[in-house]
């Protein structure tokens, strides 16, 4: 019989071959993120500390990647995207025009945000300084996407027109 074979953990980054573990990165307050590198982690007195290379970087890219999901955003998200925008509770309240009480409660996990709320929320942190150039790139491209819809949903006529484009087909609203 061979030696028993050891359980190794293997991490993927993309398409590339196996990586090193990633690190946990708990300190932004999030659960979920991970840092394959970009990280440096330094002992000093039997303690470790972490330090993140262009950590304004890094976490203005989490909070691009937090509004471009489909989820609804969790209480630790929505505290984390408060923070990086730099605005207190009362404020973010004021711009949504709810109660600071419901901001806290959506941060402490009390009330789920309303779909209307969530998606508000967004747009604010889209809009902020801390999201540009990408977020107003971003906010461009969803509101070409609504106008679209606008446009699609408001027909001038119920009448459908099909057109061929080589081998598929494609329906056109009539107009006029």
């Amino acid at each position: 019989m061979g030696r028993p074979m050891k359980n190794e953990q293997k991490f993927y980054c993309g398409d590339n071959a196996p990586a090193a573990k990633p690190y946990h990165y708990k300190e932004c307050g999030l659960d979920n993120i991970y840092l394959m590198n970009g990280y440096h982690i330094e002992e000093e007195d039997g303690e470790d500390y972490v330090s993140i290379d262009s950590a304004d970087e890094l976490w203005k890219a989490i909070g691009l990647d937090l509004v471009r999901a489909k989820k609804i955003l969790s209480p630790k998200e929505i505290r984390f995207l408060r923070g990086q925008m730099e605005k207190t509770q009362s404020e973010v309240a004021t711009l949504l025009r709810v109660d600071d009480q419901t901001v806290a409660r959506w941060e402490k996990g009390k009330v789920k945000l309303s779909g209307t709320a969530d998606i508000a929320f967004r747009v604010l942190f889209l809009g902020s300084r801390v999201a540009q150039p990408e977020g107003s790139e971003i906010l461009a491209r969803w509101l070409e996407t609504v106008r679209k819809l606008i446009e699609r949903d408001a027909p001038a006529s119920d009448d459908l027109l099909f057109v061929q484009h080589g081998d598929t087909w494609e329906m056109q609203r009539l107009y006029g």
